[in-house]
């Protein structure tokens, strides 16, 4: 079995319209083509560029998108460097995704493909020259009553403020994600958005991905943000400070090399001493 080269681009990845309207005329079948990706984990309703270049995986796509729903199952390798992975080497949980575009080069396809939903391999019916498997779809889950919906809003507010924090502590993200809140209302659905863009280890995301109630993934979700803004706050601290103790060893260098300019050209004559000694003051200040 093929395994899919995965490269994503911070600012590829969107969010895509919430809800029935955007799962609107997709049925997911019972059986899917199961398309192994590495180092990323897909979430539903969000869009994502892949780039398939393996023999058996680009056949898996040709079949795929002359199909009716153009529908396919993907599923993250546990262990990115495995070869020739087996099903035992796929984690169980994925997603149905939608082949979007579809564009063949002499090397490789680029495609791109939104998840649906989220689904578990129940079992492999064909294993070459891909996978197929029967699944089944595993629903969001509202773990809150009625009387907890303010604790969930409010969980879901500070979901959002923790991640606008780590966005702008951390350059490689977009600064248009400060505004998903806006686009992704759901709570499910920005949890997903969120736990996407986010670069956290693959097996976090997996966890994730795998955690059917709505409050209990946000709660998870806000864990690794607090720990994602304390680590790059921190880390940002020490850059600071770094630069700091940079600049005052450029300033005692530039101090010294000034007093000994003024010793070589002159000596340390008693019209100079007073001179002298402020440069060494500012030296021992610095």
């Amino acid at each position: 079995m093929d395994t899919t080269n995965t490269q994503v681009d911070e600012e590829q990845k969107t969010s895509a319209p919430e809800g029935e309207a955007a799962e609107r005329g997709f049925s997911i079948p019972d059986t899917l083509s199961v398309l192994p990706i590495k180092d990323t984990v897909l979430f539903p309703m969000v869009v994502m560029p892949l780039i398939v270049s393996r023999e058996s995986s680009m056949r898996l796509v040709d079949d795929a998108v002359v199909s009716e729903n153009r529908i396919i199952a993907l599923t993250t390798l546990k262990d990115p460097t495995v070869e020739h992975p087996q099903v035992s080497d796929l984690y169980e949980v994925g997603v149905a995704a939608a082949i979007h575009t579809m564009l063949r080069l002499p090397e490789h396809q680029r495609l791109i493909v939104q998840g649906l939903r989220r689904i578990r391999i129940k079992e492999v019916v064909q294993t070459e020259p891909y996978i197929r498997a029967k699944v089944e779809e595993l629903p969001d889950i509202q773990d809150w009553t009625e009387s907890e919906s303010v604790e969930l809003e409010a969980l879901r507010r500070n979901v959002v403020s923790a991640f606008q924090r780590v966005v702008s502590l951390t350059p490689a993200l977009p600064d248009e994600l400060q505004n998903i809140a806006n686009v992704v209302t759901k709570p499910g659905a920005l949890a997903d958005t969120i736990a996407m863009h986010l670069p956290i280890p693959i097996p976090e995301k997996q966890d994730l991905l795998e955690t059917l109630g709505i409050k209990e993934r946000l709660k998870k979700l806000l864990a690794i943000l607090m720990r994602e803004v304390e680590v790059l706050e921190l880390g940002s601290k020490i850059q600071s400070q770094v630069h700091s103790e940079m600049g005052k060893t450029q300033r005692e260098y530039y101090l010294r090399e000034q007093l000994k300019a003024i010793q070589r050209e002159l000596g340390e004559t008693d019209e100079r001493t007073a001179e002298i000694e402020e440069l060494r003051a500012k030296i021992a200040e610095a």
